[in-house]
C-alpha cells in the first residue's frame, strides 16, 4: 500500500513539473511593444504596453495622436465598439487626428 501512495505522489510531481517547463498553451497573442496616444481632451500621452490582438481597446478621451510602437497592424476606429474604422497604422505608424475625426478604439491584428 505504501509503495502505491508514493508512486501516486510522484506521478503528481512529475506532472507538476512538466507543466511548469512546458508551460501552459493559450490562444491568445499580444503585440510586442508599446502603442501611445496623446488623448484629444488633455493632451497626456497614454502608453498600451503589449496590448491583445483582436481585442477591442477603448482609447479613453480620443487620440489626437497615435503612434503605433508595436510589432502589430493598429486598426483605429471612430467609435469604442471597433464597429467604424477609420484609420490603419503599421508597425513604427503614427498618425495626427482632430475635430469629428478623433478615433476612441484600437484593434491589434496581424491580419
Amino acid at each position: 500500500m505504501h509503495m502505491w501512495k508514493r508512486l501516486a505522489r510522484m506521478t503528481v510531481v512529475a506532472g507538476s513539473a512538466f507543466v511548469l517547463v512546458a508551460g501552459v498553451s493559450t490562444s491568445a497573442q499580444a503585440a510586442s511593444g508599446t502603442f501611445f496616444y496623446n488623448r484629444a481632451d488633455t493632451g497626456f500621452r497614454v502608453p498600451i504596453a503589449d496590448p491583445p490582438d483582436d481585442t477591442c481597446v477603448p482609447l479613453d478621451g480620443g487620440a489626437g495622436i497615435a503612434d503605433n510602437g508595436t510589432d502589430t497592424r493598429a486598426v483605429l476606429f471612430r467609435d469604442t465598439e471597433c464597429l467604424v474604422p477609420q484609420d490603419s497604422l503599421a508597425p513604427g505608424g503614427s498618425g495626427a487626428y482632430g475635430g469629428a475625426t478623433v478615433p476612441h478604439a484600437v484593434i491589434f491584428t496581424t491580419g
